[in-house]
């Protein structure tokens, strides 16, 4: 599989699944599905069927940093070492996979890209590995691929593929890959019913296996909208090669293209597509409904993680992360409680997370962007109180690591030190601060702290200024600076 790459899609915002994510800490970075983030998961999953170069994830531009700081943050060294594409506006899958797709055939004319969401739960193994290498072949042969997940309910929040004849010729290990008949959106629950029922339907999981070139070729056929979608995915590639380039340019050429999914643009048009049907198992994790699944629930059909207590609720999920939460009576009720927000909804209103979401943005409050907590490849900080003039955060660095040597034009910095050894930089001086020591670095002074012990470093700062964004800061040195393309 020299040719096989692995392409991330990692710019979704997780509106969904508010309060645990947010817009600059999406979905795809929440870790209570197992022991690992869902993009950390996603990587991993592909990994073993690509080179050690060959995995790129496909962000937007203000994701990225924290998008990498968290994958970068991680012990395993494979997170650290991907390669990043940056949309200038995203325009749903068509363009992001478009571009993805111009600049692996700038490199490799004969590129495959295995296409897979960053926020999905998917069950690898024997019958995964047989998924991929049958969908590379298929893709070889000049075929658009995607993976079929086998329905088991009557789902009404996937769109289905309708399976055709099958492609004998092409099966490998456990799977049969088969023709598309064709693609059909998301059903009522009367034809949902009948897809099962049917047995030749099954879910999209957004899954693709494709040749890069192809895609392109596919696009500039479809012509009209979509093939300046090609044109202007080929222009993007060729010019963040140059050293004049303009990202503003950018944004105005990405922001004229009409929105598509890579299903309309390419999938739903092209001859040669096929399904590799497969009993995998999968979710989507759409909903807060996908909370079920992370502990067992009791004999009332209650899902309870974090602290606290219930006293006579059925069919209720509670999360919590930190705070105690008690519960009384509930029933068929979701409670989502985090440090800084609170949700609680009916079950049946899942689906309508994102009306809060958008009522919430509407009002500007920060708790839809940021998260309390943010992951550094340095450690982590925690906000722990915000008022007009300042902020107080808890600073968390690893053994042996530090932040950038900076400076801010618009705040001051009080640190003090409550675990740990720092090492601090404040201009021309070097000073060690032990436990209940602290230090002052004023506006617009060159600084830096270490961590020069054993022991993870705490530190309590206290921000004090006219503006406090994380963009207030001029970077002098920068341990963690990495290849952005």
């Amino acid at each position: 599989m020299s040719h096989v790459n692995a392409v991330i899609l990692a710019g979704g915002s997780g509106q969904r699944f508010w309060p645990l994510s947010r817009e600059l800490s999406p979905k795809q970075l929440l870790s209570m599905f197992g022991q690992e983030s869902l993009i950390a998961q996603a990587v991993h999953r592909i990994a073993p069927f690509v080179g050690d170069d060959g995995i790129m994830i496909v962000t937007n531009e203000r994701l990225f940093d924290e998008l990498r700081n968290h994958l970068t943050a991680q012990p395993d060294t494979r997170l650290h070492a991907l390669h990043y594409l940056q949309e200038p506006m995203a325009r749903n899958t068509g363009p992001a996979i478009a571009f993805a797709a111009a600049v692996l055939e700038r490199t490799d004319p004969d590129a495959i890209m295995v296409v897979l969401p960053s926020d999905h739960l998917l069950q690898d193994g024997e019958l995964w590995a047989d998924c991929i290498a049958g969908a590379v072949r298929l893709a070889e042969a000049e075929y658009l691929v995607t993976i079929g997940i086998n329905a088991t309910r009557p789902e009404t929040g996937y769109g289905y593929i309708r399976a055709a004849e099958e492609l004998p010729e092409f099966a490998h290990g456990l799977v049969k890959p088969c023709r598309v008949a064709e693609f059909v959106e998301k059903p009522n629950a009367k034809r949902a019913e009948e897809f099962l029922a049917s047995g030749g339907y099954f879910w999209n999981a957004g899954i693709f296996v494709m040749r890069a070139a192809q895609v392109l070729a596919e696009m500039d056929a479809a012509g009209g909208e979509v093939a300046k979608v090609a044109e202007t995915a080929r222009w993007l590639a060729e010019a963040r090669e140059s050293d004049g380039f303009d990202a503003a340019v950018a944004r105005d050429r990405f922001s004229a293209l009409t929105p598509v999914s890579i299903d309309v643009a390419v999938m739903e048009r092209a001859k040669r597509v096929a399904v590799i049907p497969a009993a995998l198992h999968w979710s989507d994790v759409g909903s807060l409904l996908a909370l079920d699944g992370v502990a067992a629930a009791d004999e009332s059909g209650n899902v309870r993680v974090g602290r606290g207590v219930d006293i006579d609720s059925h069919n209720t999920t509670v999360y919590t992360t930190d705070r105690l939460v008690a519960t009384l009576g509930l029933s068929d009720t979701i409670v989502v409680d985090t440090p800084d927000a609170t949700l609680v909804l009916p079950r049946d209103r899942a689906q309508d997370v994102r009306q809060v979401f958008d009522a919430l943005k509407a009002l500007g409050v920060d708790e839809v962007v940021k998260p309390k907590v943010s992951l550094r490849p340095w450690g982590s900080w925690t906000s722990l109180l915000t008022g007009p003039g300042f902020q107080i955060k808890l600073l968390e660095i690893n053994s042996g690591s530090k932040p950038s040597l900076q400076r801010h034009h618009h705040r001051s910095e009080h640190w003090i030190v409550v675990a740990g050894t720092a090492s601090v930089t404040c201009d021309d001086r070097i000073v060690e601060v032990h436990i209940n020591e602290s230090i002052y670095i004023p506006v617009g002074a060159v600084h830096r702290i270490e961590n020069c012990g054993r022991v993870p470093l705490k530190v309590i700062e206290v921000q004090v200024g006219e503006y406090l964004g994380e963009d207030d800061i001029v970077r002098i040195e920068d341990d963690w600076v990495r290849d952005e393309s």
